[in-house]
Formats: structure tokens, sequence, C-alpha cells
């Protein structure tokens, strides 16, 4: 009933605001819930899924896999032998039904912190890059990385370049994606050259600031993006993610909302920063409202999203 109710709200939104479309799709994403994924609700919940996700204009569909044991073994449930290549077919069908361009991407998440993964250990990447190759073989069309915190280590450098060796021996074409950090300096300028240079796309994370005004963290997020753009690889895809969710002890929703991270997008690029598009933190609070938590309005998120952001003049 929760779910039907959040299809009609949408419905009804998008009948008030028809979506600016000046976005490219695939330059959008935004992060499916784990439960999506890890449980069996069948092929209406995933068509559901992919109508509502076209319907606000948004590309890449970026789906939770299970985390990396501190061995770099990644292992899926069998439910999620099941899910995991239904959410891929299904992608495909719905694309060819609509044409539309609708990319399903793994994200591979993992800690790196002491007693965790060890990027060093040759033996660890080989069994992380064999959990990728597994997900590629069941028709996942992206990959992201999720490895916080931030690495900065050239074992790192090397898992990169390990898994565009595998994408090019699979013949695979999709993007590789990192999530990275939004604050200046946490990468050095020519760690995220090497990092960016073995990439198709990154994404700078800007939520969980703990700033306090909304003009504070516009700053926050534009002194990132100008970072970015002065030292990202030319020819990779700045993407940074948005938040609409729910209030916590990082994050004031008063502050960081879709409507604030907007403008401070759109005077980055008034800047002269480098932003190819942007993605939503995440579906749940964005589009369901995270529902039974009672937390968070995301209609406001929505409605920004359908009139504002879809219409920022991001860089081609």
């Amino acid at each position: 009933m929760a779910s039907l109710c959040a299809c009609m709200a949408a419905l009804a939104m998008l009948l008030v605001a028809a979506p600016a479309k000046a976005v490219d799709p695939a330059e959008t994403q935004t992060y499916i819930p784990f439960g999506f994924i890890h449980n069996e609700h069948g092929p209406v919940l995933v068509d559901e899924t992919l109508e509502q996700l076209s319907a606000y204009g948004i590309g890449q569909a970026l789906l939770p896999m299970p985390r990396f044991k501190k061995d770099g073994t990644f292992k899926l449930s069998r439910k999620e032998v099941r899910t995991i290549p239904q959410w891929a077919a299904l992608t495909k069908a719905y694309d060819l039904e609509h044409g539309t361009d609708l990319v399903a991407t793994a994200v591979f998440a993992g800690k790196v912190k002491k007693q965790s993964l060890n990027l060093e250990d040759p033996a660890v990447r080989a069994k992380m890059l064999s959990g990728v190759e597994t997900v590629l073989a069941m028709g996942i069309g992206g990959v992201q990385l999720d490895l916080e915190p931030y690495p900065q280590t050239p074992g790192f450098l090397a898992l990169l370049e390990e898994i565009d060796t595998l994408f090019a021996t699979r013949g695979f074409t999709g993007r590789l994606s990192v999530v990275a950090p939004a604050t200046v300096g946490r990468w050095s300028p020519s760690y995220l050259a090497a990092v960016t240079a073995r990439l198709t796309q990154v994404d700078p994370l800007f939520y969980d600031s703990e700033r306090k005004t909304a003009s504070t963290y516009e700053q926050w997020v534009r002194e990132g993006l100008a970072y970015y753009s002065a030292n990202a690889d030319p020819a990779t895809r700045i993407i940074p993610a948005l938040p609409s969710y729910g209030t916590n002890r990082w994050h004031d929703t008063s502050v960081e909302n879709i409507a604030t991270a907007t403008t401070a997008v759109e005077e980055a690029l008034a800047e002269g920063s480098r932003v190819n598009g942007a993605g939503i933190f995440w579906w749940w609070g964005f589009y369901y409202d995270e529902e039974e938590e009672g937390e968070y309005e995301g209609a406001p998120d929505r409605a920004t999203w359908l009139t504002r952001s879809l219409a920022v003049p991001f860089t081609p």
C-alpha cells in the first residue's frame, strides 16, 4: 500500500511539473535500496522501479552488492544469484521496449581500515577481481567501487588497473566509477589525477557534511567541485552525489537537500567548474520518503529535481 501511495504521489508530481530534460540520463544516477536487490520481490517491482527512474530522468541504477570480506572474498546468497541477473535482464528489456538507456550498475563496497581489506596484497585484489567478474557474467552494465575510508595507497591504483584489464579482456564497455571524498585535499591532486585516469566516472559524495547553514554547505560543494575540475583526468566524468534522506547527526535536511545542492552545482558551473551530471543519495529517501521510518518528506526534493536539477546546464 505504501508503495502504491508513493507511485500515485509521483504520478501526481509528474502531472503538475513536467520534467526538464537538459541532462543526458547517462549522467544521472541513484542508489537503489539494499532490500530491492537482496530480497526476491519479483519482476513487477523491478519494472516499476525502472519506470520511475525513467520518469525522473535517471539513467544509472546503482545496485548494492554484498560487501567484500576482509580477505577480498565476494559471496552471493542463493537469492542474489537470482535477483542480480533479473535486474540486469529486465533493465535491458526495458531499454529495448522503451528506447531508453538505463544501466544496472553493481556497487562493490568494502572497508580498508586495519584488519580489513589490504589492497596492497595481490591475493586480496585477485579475490576482489574474481567477484567483479562473477557479477559481470550476470549481465551487469556498470561497476562502481565504494571502498571506505577512501584508499590512498598504490594498491588501490593497482586494483583499478586490474579491473580495467578485466574489462578489456571481456570486451566490457560499461563504466567504471568510484565514490570519492568531497572534502578538498583528502586525495592529493596527484593521487586524484592517478585514480581518475583509471576510471570512466568519479562520484564525490556531497552529503553528511555536518554544515549548519545552507551557505556554508553550498560553499563546501563549490570548493569540492572546483578541486575535482582542476585535478581529475579531463576524460573522466564528474557526477556528484546530492543528498535526499532523513536527518542524522551529520546531516541537517534544512541545509543539505536537492535545492541547496542544485544551487551549489549551478554556482560551481558559473565559476568554471566541470560538472557532467548529478546523482541522488538515495532512492529510498527521495522517492519513498523512507516509508515506515516516517522521518523524511521527499516531495520538495522531487519537485526541485524535476524542475531545476534536470535543467542545469551540465558540462557536455
